[in-house]
C-alpha cells in the first residue's frame, strides 16, 4: 500500500537525485499480537499468563521500469516487536532484483522454496502454534534445519506457466571462520571454512481448486577438522483442494543427513483444514514427526484448533488452543519458528499447551 507522507519522509532522508531514480516506494506490514495463557506441563514452572508479538513485520518495497518489459525491483523487511520495543533492521526479506518476461531474479536474503511450500498450507503460520515447532526436520536441539531465510542467495522465480511456477534459490558459501547463519553452523576451528552451501528447488501448480507442489533442499551443512564435507537434504511435498468454503490441506516431508548426522534423518506430516462461514473461518491443524534415526522415542504429534473471525479485509480477531504432545525422548516447544520458545522450559516427554486470542492488522 502507497504511503505518500511516509515517502516523503524517507525522501528528506535521502539524497534528491537518488530517490527521484525510483518511480515508488510502497509501505507495508503486519501487527500481528496475541495473549496467551501457556503451560509447560513440567511441573517446576506455573501456567502464565503473556502478551507475545507474532512475527509482526514492517517493509518498504520499490519498481523502476527500465524499458522493454525489464524493471529493477527491491525490498526492505524487518521484524518488529509489539510486545517490546524496536526490532532487527532488513533481517526478513530483503534484496534487489530484476523482473521481466523470464521471471524474476533477486540478490540478497529471501526465503527458501522449500519453506515457502509449508506456507502455502499452514493454517496458523506466524503464530505460537506454527508448523514450523514440530516440521522442518526439527534438531534436538531445537532449530529448525529447512525452514530458512539464509543470506548471501540468489533467488530465481519463474513466470506463470499455466499455473506452474518454478523456483530455485542458492546460497553461497560464508568463507568465514567462526562465522553463523540460518544455514550454516560455525566452521570447525582448523577446518577449510570456504566449502559451505546450499540450494533449494520447487516446484508448485496451481489451478482451480487443486494445488501441488514439490521441493528438494541440500545443505553443505559442516566442515570437520579433516575438511570432510558433511550434507543434509530434505524433500518436501504439499498438496491442496478447495470445495466451496471448505480448504483441505496435506504435507509430507523426508529429511536425512550423512553418517555424521544421522540424527537429522525424520519423516514429518501435517493435515489441515478450514472452513468458512461469511466472516468467522474454523481452522484445524494435524502434525506428527517420527523418531530420529538412533534415537528411539523422539517423535511428537501437535494437535491445534482455533476460530478467525473477520473485522475486515485487513483486520482479523482470532482464537486458537494448541497442544504438543512428546515421546518420551522428546522436547518440542511452542513459538520455536518465532524464537520465543524460552516462555517455557519443556522437558523430554512433557506436552506442552496454550489458549490465546490475538488480533492481526495487515496493511
Amino acid at each position: 500500500m502507497k504511503k505518500s507522507l511516509i515517502a516523503l519522509a524517507v525522501a528528506g532522508a535521502v539524497s534528491a537525485p537518488a530517490f527521484a531514480a525510483t518511480s515508488n516506494v510502497d509501505v507495508y506490514g503486519v501487527l500481528n499480537i496475541g495473549v496467551f495463557s501457556i503451560d509447560s506441563d513440567t511441573g517446576t514452572e506455573d501456567r502464565q499468563l503473556t502478551l507475545a508479538s507474532q512475527n509482526s513485520r514492517i517493509g518498504f518495497k520499490g519498481a523502476e521500469d527500465l524499458g522493454g518489459g525489464l524493471a529493477a525491483i527491491w525490498q526492505i523487511e524487518s521484524t518488529v516487536f509489539l510486545d517490546e520495543s524496536g526490532g532487527p533492521f532488513a533481517t526478513r526479506n530483503t534484496f534487489v532484483g530484476l523482473k521481466g518476461g523470464f521471471g524474476s531474479v533477486l540478490l540478497g536474503r529471501h526465503d527458501t522454496p522449500v519453506k515457502l511450500l509449508r506456507s502455502k498450507v499452514d493454517n496458523f503460520g506466524d503464530t505460537l502454534a506454527d508448523s514450523r515447532n514440530l516440521l522442518g526436520a526439527n534438531a534436538v536441539s531445537g532449530t529448525s534445519s529447512y525452514d530458512l531465510r539464509p543470506n548471501n542467495t540468489v533467488v530465481y522465480i519463474s513466470p506463470n506457466l499455466s499455473g506452474l511456477t518454478l523456483m530455485a534459490a542458492y546460497t553461497a558459501d560464508h568463507g568465514v571462520s567462526g562465522s553463523t547463519s540460518a544455514t550454516f553452523p560455525s566452521c570447525v576451528a582448523g577446518a577449510d571454512c570456504n566449502d559451505r552451501d546450499g540450494y533449494s528447488v520447487s516446484a508448485d501448480y496451481a489451478n482451480g481448486p487443486l494445488m501441488l507442489g514439490l521441493g528438494y533442499e541440500r545443505h553443505n551443512t559442516l566442515i570437520n577438522a579433516t575438511n570432510d564435507e558433511i550434507d543434509r537434504s530434505i524433500w518436501r511435498a504439499v498438496a491442496g483442494f478447495n470445495i466451496a468454503d471448505f480448504k483441505l490441506g496435506a504435507l509430507y516431508e523426508r529429511a536425512s543427513g550423512d553418517a555424521a548426522l544421522a540424527s537429522d534423518d525424520r519423516n514429518g506430516w501435517g493435515l489441515f483444514a478450514n472452513y468458512a462461514l461469511g466472516n468467522v473461518v474454523l481452522k484445524a491443524n494435524y502434525l506428527t514427526v517420527g523418531d530420529y534415526e538412533g534415537v528411539s522415542d523422539s517423535g511428537a504429534k501437535q494437535y491445534t484448533v482455533g476460530v478467525d473471525y473477520n473485522l475486515s479485509k485487513r483486520t482479523t480477531a482470532s482464537l486458537f488452543y494448541a497442544q504438543i504432545k512428546n515421546d518420551t525422548n522428546a522436547g518440542f516447544d511452542l513459538g520455536r519458528a518465532q524464537g520465543v520458545s524460552d516462555f517455557t522450559t519443556v522437558a523430554d516427554g512433557a506436552d506442552p499447551s496454550t489458549f490465546g486470542v490475538g488480533l492481526r492488522h495487515a496493511f
